[in-house]
């Protein structure tokens, strides 16, 4: 039987290609299909892989893909902003997800593997052309050759539920190792400032473990900034 942590390293690089998928675990797309309708909200969000963005920590109105439910501060995309040089696509810990009871393990203290994408900008920076989406029915043809032509990478994989989301940025790699194995872990995005580089990482959280990510934040908090937004479309624009 398909494990569900190889299920995800899949969908992380082919997306829910289920030709494809069908091919490489020698299963029926009929039984592919089902697997994955079975998992609680699965959603993919498409990494784009010939150029990426550039990021502002400042208001932008119209511009925000993450707004801090206290309305100081934001996550935008801006031309003027700071040039993201490499992500790390975690997509979960998914041997710390419990499919059937859609609970997390978080006594699991190993960092999973993720997929690195590196970016070099030329120019002016593209606008991404591809946000998340949930049916497999969206990897339509032209997605798909976006995909074989290496536009798009690989993707963001989220399951389960999911309620708020924690944007953490820190300069100290220690830090950023230590938060990796959080299993809640979507990305970490490196970020080019003049003087070095800073890391920025995101975090989607079911509400009943909020408080104790927030308490583990809290013993941090000299070091860090954060950004606590919700999963709703007000704060949280899905791109990225």
């Amino acid at each position: 039987m398909l494990k569900f942590p190889e299920l995800v390293k899949a969908l992380r690089r082919f997306g829910p290609n289920l030709d494809l998928l069908a091919n490489i675990f020698g299963e029926r797309k009929e039984e592919l299909l089902s697997h994955m309708e079975s998992i609680r909200e699965l959603c993919f969000t498409p990494i784009p892989g010939n150029s990426f963005m550039k990021i502002s920590f400042e208001r932008e109105i119209g511009k925000y893909i993450r707004q801090s439910l206290k309305g100081k501060s934001s996550l935008s995309l801006v031309e003027e902003g700071v040039p993201v040089i490499k992500i790390e696509n975690f997509s979960g810990n998914p041997f710390a997800y419990d499919q059937k009871k859609d609970q997390w393990d978080m006594t699991l203290d190993s960092k999973w593997e993720p997929l690195v994408y590196e970016f070099q900008y030329a120019g002016e920076t593209e606008p991404l052309p591809f946000s998340r989406f949930r049916s497999y029915k969206t990897l339509n043809e032209m997605m798909m050759v976006s995909l074989n032509q290496g536009i798009i990478q690989g993707f963001i994989v989220d399951y389960g539920k999911r309620d708020f989301v924690l944007l953490v940025r820190t300069p100290y790699t220690d830090i950023k190792e230590n938060l990796e194995t959080i299993p809640f872990i979507r990305y970490t995005a490196w970020l080019s400032f003049g003087e070095g580089t800073s890391f920025l990482m995101e975090f989607s959280i079911p509400d009943r473990y909020l408080k104790e990510m927030m308490e583990v934040l809290h013993d941090l908090k000299n070091h860090i900034d954060v950004i606590l937004t919700t999963t709703s479309l007000e704060y949280f624009k899905p791109v990225l």
